[in-house]
């Protein structure tokens, strides 16, 4: 999974309106301010957006999931009954409850 560290290194002052935003959507709101991110599709597209006002450092993070964490192998529980039932209080609340009969009546506009 690659991620890239981005810092902002420009002012966002006398920049477009859409640049600002940019950045507020990459989480930079300040000069020297730092974010690492996933290196998506859409990330990628904001960072090339405003590419001038960043440096950019690209870098791979290993699975934790895969390289450090062994797998235990996980026993199958039997049950008495294979069905699952809903609770009776449940089963009682499933269809909408209707508190009054009378239709709202909403204020007409003069």
């Amino acid at each position: 999974m690659k991620k890239i560290k981005i810092t902002q290194v420009k002012s966002a002052i006398d920049r477009p309106e859409r640049q600002k935003l940019t950045l507020r959507a990459l989480g930079l709101n300040k000069m020297n301010a730092s974010r690492e991110l996933q290196a998506s599709a859409q990330v990628l597209g904001m960072v090339r957006a405003v590419n001038h006002l960043l440096k950019v450092e690209e870098f791979e993070v290993e699975d934790s999931m895969q390289n450090n964490v062994a797998l235990q192998e996980v026993e199958p529980v039997e049950t008495a009954d294979s069905t699952i039932e809903l609770p009776t209080d449940m089963a009682e609340t499933a269809e909408p409850e209707v508190v009054d009969d009378q239709p709202l009546e909403r204020e007409q506009a003069v």
